[in-house]
């Protein structure tokens, strides 16, 4: 009976000190967010470096989510896009489609040269196309088809001429009937 007293103190004491860091998480959580949203309204009314700024100092803190990571970085690459630094918001976006592969900007929610640079980056990330072997290729099926007409034409003519040199032997002679 002691032993279960003792077991479910533990317990109880243990969730207790489990609370606050809980609490603690979710209020940080909520305070990245609302600095994401900062960082978004300062790039919207061309304020670039104050958005810079804030991304950038929540992205040295490390303790960003995926998407919230995610969404710094798309914020850092407008931010650079919009100052004329297209090598470094390329390099931005490659960090970004390896975080999330799947990210589609649109024209709804960014400029178009950004959407454009974008989807340019998502192009040279994808494996080149397998090259197809020879047989595959429509080029093998156009010369085996010539070569095929060629041979069976070849065949034809030369047949012709065989048939006409048989005709050469002369006719046998009529036999007398009895």
């Amino acid at each position: 009976m002691i032993r279960k007293s003792v077991i479910y103190f533990l317990l109880t004491a243990f969730l207790f000190l489990q609370i606050p860091e809980l609490l603690f998480a979710t209020e940080q959580s909520n305070s990245f967010t609302l600095q994401l949203k900062k960082a978004r309204e300062a790039y919207y009314n061309g304020q670039f470096e104050q958005a810079q700024k804030i991304v950038l100092t929540l992205l040295q803190n490390g303790k960003l989510n995926k998407n919230e990571q995610c969404e710094a970085l798309i914020i850092l690459a407008e931010v650079r896009h919009a100052l004329n630094d297209e090598a470094g918001a390329r390099k931005i976006i490659k960090r970004i489609l390896k975080i999330k592969p799947d990210y589609q900007p649109t024209i709804k929610e960014e400029p178009p040269s950004f959407v454009a640079l974008v989807f340019d980056e998502r192009k040279q990330l994808l494996p080149p196309a397998p090259k197809k072997r020879f047989y595959q290729q429509k080029k093998f099926w156009l010369l085996s088809g010539a070569a095929l007409l060629g041979t069976v034409g070849l065949l034809i003519v030369t047949g012709q001429k065989n048939h006409e040199e048989n005709k050469i032997l002369p006719e046998p002679p009529n036999w007398p009937e009895n």
